[in-house]
């Protein structure tokens, strides 16, 4: 792999031709060299434990220099290429496509569910996948695209970044940070910037987390709203808001389930014999319910509704506006609101 023109030279500093080599030069050399050809850096890397302060020192100032242009450079580049991506001719195909496959999800949502059940996996499941990819793009997507000048300029950035980091460890004075972390973060923030769908959904999911926070909602329910709403979303479906006395009433109906042998959502607890009775007694409103056992996932439920016809329909059904996740250990209950 050869650097772009450009980065060639950024780790070295000028040294005389008749000046005779010294270790921090000949590591800075033998980085250079092995950026260059994808070589790892392992060697170099545990060779620096045994390198005086002063020389760790002079390595780490013109790492610091090379990191500060390279890795800057390298987002700047994945950032443009994720915007090209995203316009023009490829964002008008993007957007086709888009609608092409929310149709073809919500066609399937009007069968009958005998036919329905065939056609959730055939054509639902697949239809989704790929809204998945196209409206919450992943960087691995976007480098994909990009080609090899992309990937051999991210090659080179994370090889510097991993060196940096051990150049960091070794030097006590300065102290670790993960360099890696930085640029896996400023992949995910630009392509999380493109995403592809409804504002006010998204905003509804973050007050969603403001109020599982306040209520100490256990992070296993939250998830699994989470996940239903961003399924929601990919199909231009509002996003449901956490409704948390609907969780209680649904986490209250799981537990009742497990402890007293039975498993529907009609229930012999007095005072809880449907999901409305149930939601009500909660001090709230509710009628649809999904229940499901036989994981403590809240992705299993998921999946688990999202392959039944009779609870698919009620996960996407766009008449309602709030939702609720209760779980008792491997036991779930999913209630809906309007």
């Amino acid at each position: 792999m050869k650097l772009a023109p450009a980065l060639l030279g950024l780790l070295l500093p000028i040294v005389g031709a008749s000046a005779a080599p010294h270790a921090p030069d000949e590591i800075l050399s033998a980085v250079q060299t092995r950026l260059e050809t994808g070589r790892s850096l392992d060697e170099l890397i545990d060779a620096l434990v045994d390198l005086p302060s002063k020389d760790l020192n002079k390595i780490e100032e013109e790492v610091e220099k090379a990191w500060g242009h390279i890795h800057t450079q390298y987002l700047s580049a994945f950032e443009k290429e994720a915007k090209d991506q995203n316009s023009g001719q490829f964002r008008q195909e993007n957007k086709k496509l888009v609608r092409q496959l929310r149709d073809n999800f919500h066609n399937v949502r009007k069968l009958g569910e005998g036919p329905m059940k065939d056609a959730i996996k055939k054509t639902s499941s697949p239809a989704l996948n790929q809204l998945r990819e196209l409206l919450l793009p992943k960087p691995s997507r976007i480098l994909d695209i990009g080609g090899p000048k992309l990937k051999q300029q991210r090659s080179l950035a994370f090889g510097l970044a991993k060196f940096r980091d051990g150049i960091r460890e070794a030097n006590v004075a300065t102290g670790e940070e993960d360099s890696e972390a930085i640029l896996f973060d400023g992949e995910k923030k630009i392509a999380g910037g493109l995403s592809g769908i409804d504002r006010d959904g998204l905003r509804i999911m973050a007050d969603n987390r403001q109020v599982a926070a306040k209520t100490e909602l256990p992070e296993a329910e939250r998830l699994g709203i989470e996940e239903l709403n961003t399924m929601r979303l990919l199909l231009n479906l509002n996003a449901l808001r956490l409704d948390p006395k609907l969780c209680e009433a649904g986490r209250g109906h799981s537990q009742d389930m497990k402890e007293h042998n039975f498993f529907s959502h009609t229930s012999p607890i007095p005072g809880k014999n449907s999901p409305s009775a149930r939601a009500s007694k909660a001090g709230t409103s509710g009628g649809g319910e999904n229940i499901y056992m036989g994981s403590k996932s809240p992705k299993a439920a998921n999946k688990g509704w999202f392959y039944s016809p009779g609870h698919h329909k009620n996960m996407f059904n766009a008449g309602y506006k709030r939702v609720g996740l209760g779980n008792y250990r491997s036991h779930w209950t999913q209630m809906f609101g309007r």
